[in-house]
């Protein structure tokens, strides 16, 4: 995975100043930048799927890291918990 790319995408998608920036001279925010050449004509395209391929994601896989999983928690089979109140009293 391409790092500087990758933090050169965050940079601009959280720094309202860096995008409006880019939107005005993307060749002169690109120029100042530590992308190669490679990355720097991937953002150019703004294909989102030349994008993913200079930084490593293929398609149809997640970009969570290799060792990293995401597991939902267990689905509780319990019936729900009434709120709390005092017992024996209905409204």
């Amino acid at each position: 995975m391409s790092n500087n790319l990758s933090n050169f995408l965050v940079d601009l998608a959280s720094d309202p100043g860096r995008m409006t920036a880019f939107l005005a001279d993307p060749s002169r925010m690109l120029n100042e930048s530590s992308l190669t050449d490679e990355e720097k004509a991937a953002v150019l395209t703004r294909d989102g799927a030349r994008i993913r391929g200079v930084l490593g994601v293929r398609p149809g896989l997640s970009a969570i890291p290799n060792g990293v999983t995401a597991k939902r928690p267990p689905a509780s089979k319990s019936k729900p918990k009434p709120p709390a109140g005092k017992p024996g009293k209905n409204k």
